[in-house]
């Protein structure tokens, strides 16, 4: 493999005073792309042994077992039989991956280029069964003619000079400041709707359920930045159509006969009445944050999560109520004050809300449009709250550090079961 300077630049902190002698000094994360025989990647042996998380992504779990990503390199899959005591049994390698979901013994997994369908009906033997190539991007190449299919990264502090192209981008949007860049091997800026969302690390510590990919009956809706793509599934995939509807879209969930898609600045609602052309119901403005979805018989909640040094700018971190009866135009019911919340759950008449590194907190909602806070736990770390899919008394709450699975007493005590350290 050969490997060539892409820059990916993720803003962590410094401007300096050196802009004042036509510099500035920052401090990013430097990607070296990694450039290679793609089919060779498409070939690599699904199956391989269970081994350490050391990157976590994003979790599901079932009523019998339980899976971790990890980040850009695949999955890892625990028998979570017994929950005080969760087995690893196997390490899937799909390289590219970030985002997945399962549905029964199927799942679905991005990589790289492509979009999988997986078999899992027997853990010994898991096989790729569809393949959907080039969905997401057509191959990236350099000159060549070798196809990028990574990224090494590497945190460095450097002076920009005044003649650099990433300086006069800084002096002309200094919101770029928080933001992610890309540089070719020809040194040349490359705007971030070029980049399949499946190579961008994650710039956040956010844990699993937050999803971008849905199933609804025989179909799979997949979100990047700006599109939505439409599979049909049945033996295997096949992509029907890819939307253009927005600008960096962040989650979907899927709910009746709906799809809500949460972005920056606001939720999208799209219809699935024709399941195979979704098509565009409503939308809910919000103030500009980091935005995930959770819609509920006639009522969805969203969390609004900023900060001045995260990808969410801002300074409103809330929890809102909206009355979703009239699909068509939802109305915001309620808004609570948060110190910084991620992922949620509702379990029975609670509402499960992760603070990160602030803790948990519980509220009633037994009337889901008036929720009152009952307990906050400062002692869990909570970046995402995951409810066991056949035990409505066990939860799943992901840290920075671990994943535990808690068991509810009746006054929402939380008892730990099980814990699979990071």
């Amino acid at each position: 493999m050969r490997k060539i300077v892409f820059l990916f630049v993720s803003y962590l902190l410094l401007q300096s005073c050196a802009q004042d002698l036509g510099s500035i000094k920052v401090t990013y994360l430097k990607a070296t792309a990694i450039y290679g025989d793609l089919e060779e990647v498409r070939n690599t042996a699904l199956l391989d042994q269970s081994r350490a998380i050391e990157n976590p992504g994003k979790i599901f779990v079932a009523e019998k077992y339980l899976l971790v990503g990890e980040e850009g390199k695949g999955i890892h899959l625990f028998d979570n039989t017994n929950e005080a005591n969760p087995i690893p049994v196997s390490f899937l390698n799909i390289p590219g991956n970030r985002e997945f979901f399962v549905q029964g013994n199927t799942l679905y997994a991005e990589s790289f280029y492509d979009m999988l369908k997986i078999d899992l009906s027997d853990w010994a033997q898991p096989r790729i069964v569809s393949r959907v190539k080039n969905t997401f991007a057509d191959p990236f190449t350099n000159p060549s003619g070798q196809i990028l299919i990574g990224f090494d990264y590497q945190q460095v502090t450097e002076e920009l000079k005044k003649n650099s192209s990433l300086y006069e981008v800084t002096q002309t949007n200094q919101d770029i400041l928080n933001s992610t860049i890309y540089f070719d091997y020809a040194n040349q800026l490359i705007p971030p709707s070029a980049v399949p969302a499946s190579f961008v690390a994650s710039g956040d510590q956010a844990l699993g359920t937050i999803n971008r990919i849905a199933r609804y009956r025989d179909f799979i809706y997949v979100i990047s930045r700006s599109n939505l793509f439409t599979f049909s599934d049945k033996e295997s995939l096949e992509l029907l159509q890819v939307q253009t509807i927005g600008n960096n879209m962040e989650t979907i969930y899927p709910h009746d006969n709906q799809i809500f898609i949460g972005t920056p600045t606001s939720m999208l609602v799209y219809g699935l009445d024709n399941p195979e052309n979704p098509n565009y119901l409503s939308s809910f403005e919000h103030a500009t944050s980091c935005d995930p979805v959770l819609p509920v018989g006639e009522v969805t909640y969203l969390t609004l999560r900023t900060g001045d040094f995260s990808t969410c700018r801002g300074d409103i971190n809330a929890l809102l109520v909206l009355d979703i009866s009239d699909i068509r135009n939802p109305v915001q019911k309620q808004e609570i004050g948060m110190k910084s919340p991620y992922g949620m759950s509702l379990i029975g008449r609670s509402l499960f809300v992760g603070e990160g590194e602030n803790g948990l907190k519980i509220f009633d909602a037994t009337n889901k449009t008036n929720l009152s806070l009952l307990k906050w736990n400062k002692t869990v770390e909570a970046y995402d709250v995951i409810q066991h899919p056949t035990k409505n008394n066990l939860v799943l709450i992901a840290g920075t550090k671990g994943l535990g699975q808690y068991q509810i007493d009746d006054d929402n005590t939380l008892s730990l079961l099980g814990w699979i350290a990071y």
